[in-house]
């Protein structure tokens, strides 16, 4: 019992003590209207003390121990209220009220009131139901009318809810009580589908192959699932078989944009092993475009060291990688060498080392995807935002006249710091700001790695390679070249 409960028994039995007193010894015997005040003093603090007892067996023992549910606010002020009307009726007949009129009137009114209130009465009633329900809680999501809701709020009337795309929503209680809720997951990792066409002719084994293995390197992923490909449909009117990929997401927020990006990575998986999607019969075949092979030849050379300039290139492929994927090359490009010949691309991409594997139980920071990160212009308005705080509205005139003279954005920021003259200030600007800018990037022709298989069977080159935009590197082979002597 809490401290309350257990000072209203101790007043109450002090109560119940003074009226005995008085009672035994006859005293106030000329103001029997004391000895009246005095029991029904008593009266009320046991009626006092039996509510609160009740009620908080009721909450805390049968409730929430014996049917493992957490009482909510309204449900505690229901249960507080109802056994305070009670105790109230007991102690109105004690002292000769006639409770039954009392209550034949309420009725009138009730009736009177509940037909001119009646949703919002249901929509109250609903709330209380739901309020017992543990799955429903503020942070949850749900699917409402094909949307994810995350709650935020709930009341006696109606649920507040925020959709994915920034916009409130309320729902009345009466409305959710009488439909199926789907709750979504929080904490567990969510299941969804995407689908693709291909043509029949390309053996299902081969395509199974290549895409359960293409999508571990994606962090918001849970690559501890197996990645199941499969045909499910062929349609001979389209040409096509139509294939199942089966992944788990870490999180349902991610779905919607997993599919876009799962879609993204299947093409350029399937464009490298020359699988193309089927096309409508109107609209043609198309070629992909490819750099011609004498460019390339240069490009290599460009970047193949002075004593190695004797070599003949031999053997030119080109390959295509969608952003944030890991450069791996099919197994017959053993000992080739690699060049990256357009796009940017960063080191130490290994998505096996990925601390965020650890810990499943706790919800993972996961980083940012391509398609979600800012641009280039973006983050320049996002640094202009954060240099008005410290120097006002010219900010915007500093970063145009910057933007003239800066040739990357590390010395963009350089430039408008100092304007800056506090150098606390300075100095917090540089750090807020220089988490807008990549690192790690490289860009243009990169120096020549060789590529070989590692303990996992993937063929990849010396040095761990990411893409960050779209890239195309270029794999070739080099023989020495020999003068023919005349005979």
């Amino acid at each position: 019992m809490s401290r309350v409960s257990i000072s209203l028994v101790l007043l109450s039995l002090l109560g119940w003590l003074a009226f005995w007193t008085i009672s035994t010894l006859d005293l106030f015997e000329q103001v029997p209207e004391f000895r009246q005040f005095a029991l029904g003093m008593g009266l009320t603090v046991t009626a006092i003390t039996l509510v609160a007892v009740t009620a908080r067996f009721l909450l805390q023992t049968v409730m929430s121990g014996a049917f493992q549910v957490k009482p909510s606010g309204l449900v505690s002020a229901i249960v507080y209220s109802a056994l305070s009307l009670i105790a109230c009726f007991a102690l109105l007949s004690r002292f000769g009220v006639d409770v039954g009129a009392i209550l034949t009137t309420s009725a009138i009114v009730g009736a009177v009131i509940g037909l001119s209130m009646q949703s919002t009465l249901g929509s109250i009633i609903a709330g209380m139901s739901m309020s017992a329900e543990p799955l429903l809680k503020i942070g949850s999501a749900i699917s409402f009318e094909n949307k994810t809701v995350y709650i935020e709020q709930k009341t006696w009337r109606h649920v507040v809810g925020r959709r994915l795309d920034n916009i409130r929503i309320i729902i009345p209680n009466s409305m959710l009580a009488n439909m199926p809720i789907l709750v979504l997951p929080e904490d567990g990792p969510t299941r969804f589908d995407v689908f693709l066409h291909l043509p029949p002719d390309v053996p299902p084994q081969q395509v199974t192959d290549l895409l359960s293995q293409a999508f571990t390197d994606i962090e918001h992923l849970d690559t501890t699932r197996a990645v199941m490909v499969t045909p499910i449909e062929t349609q001979p009117e389209f040409d096509s078989i139509r294939y199942r990929i089966r992944l788990w997401a870490r999180t349902y927020s991610h779905v919607t944009i997993l599919q876009g990006e799962v879609l993204r990575r299947a093409w350029y998986v399937l464009e490298r092993a020359n699988i193309r999607q089927p096309r409508n019969k109107l609209f043609g075949s198309t070629k992909q475009m490819q750099i011609k092979a004498s460019l390339l030849d240069k490009i290599i050379r460009t970047a193949l060291p002075d004593n190695l300039g004797e070599y003949a290139i031999l053997d030119i492929r080109q390959y295509k990688f969608a952003p944030s994927e890991v450069l791996n090359f099919p197994q017959s490009e053993q000992g080739r060498s690699l060049i990256i010949v357009r796009g940017q691309v960063h080191e130490n991409g290994n998505p096996y080392l990925n601390p965020i594997e650890h810990g499943r139980s706790a919800r993972p920071h996961l980083p940012t995807m391509n398609v979600q990160e800012l641009s280039t212009s973006a983050s320049v308005r996002k640094i202009a935002d954060r240099l008005a705080l410290d120097v006002g509205p010219v900010a915007e005139q500093l970063v145009r006249d910057a933007m003239r003279s800066s040739k990357d954005l590390d010395d963009l920021l350089l430039t408008l710091s100092a304007s800056i003259h506090d150098e606390s200030r300075r100095a917090a600007f540089l750090t807020s700001s220089k988490g807008l800018i990549k690192k790690n990037m490289r860009q243009g022709k990169w120096a020549i790695s060789h590529l070989s298989i590692d303990a996992s069977g993937r063929m990849s080159p010396d040095l761990e390679l990411r893409a960050i935009t779209e890239v195309l590197a270029v794999t070739f082979s080099k023989e020495l070249q020999t003068e023919k002597t005349p005979e």
